[in-house]
Order: structure tokens, then sequence, then C-alpha cells
């Protein structure tokens, strides 16, 4: 009975060790499994390239409004128009009635 069991305990080793793993580039479960991989990593690439963009537009369109904010409040303040210089009237004569005394 133990024999039996030795028998059959070698048998399966030597049929487990029998075939070689078939690692190649043309395996199917391996071509497969890559094209997982290479889906995962371009929808993983593609998700950080949306959110960067999303944030780079929220902070560009936040500028924006607050740029359109900050103009509308400095355009509430109105100022009144320059008013209009007068005609000059031409040069002043100022006649000289008065001598100069000396001062010492």
């Amino acid at each position: 009975m133990n024999q039996v069991w030795v028998f059959i305990f070698w048998c399966l080793i030597l049929l487990s060790c029998a075939g070689e793993p078939n690692l190649s580039e043309s395996n199917p479960k391996i071509l497969e499994a890559l094209e997982k991989r290479k889906a995962l990593y371009r929808k993983e690439v593609l998700e950080n390239c949306k959110r960067d963009m999303m944030e780079r537009a929220n902070l560009y369109v936040d500028s924006l409004i607050a740029a359109e904010i900050s103009y509308q409040l400095s355009d509430s303040i109105v100022f009144p128009p320059k008013p209009l210089k007068p005609v000059s009237p031409g040069p002043i004569i100022i006649r000289d009635t008065v001598k100069a005394r000396p001062v010492w």
C-alpha cells in the first residue's frame, strides 16, 4: 500500500514538471493580459489629463470672473466730465502806477 502512494506521488511530480510554461509574447493569455493593462493605463492617463485640464480651466474662468467683477465695481463710480476751459480774455495788462522805493 505504501508503495502505491509513493508511485502515485512520483507520477504526479513527473507529470507536473513535464510541460514547460509558454512565456513567449505569442501566448494568447499573455497578450490578453497585456492588452488589459494597456487599456487600463490609457484610461488612467486620460483621466489624469482631463482632471488637470479641468483644474486649469477652472482657474482661468475664475480669473475672468474676478476681473469682470472688479471692472464692474470700478465702473459703478461715475465721475462728472471735465468742465470746458473758459475762453481767454486776452493778455492782462497791469499799469505800473507805483514806483518802487529803495529798501535801505
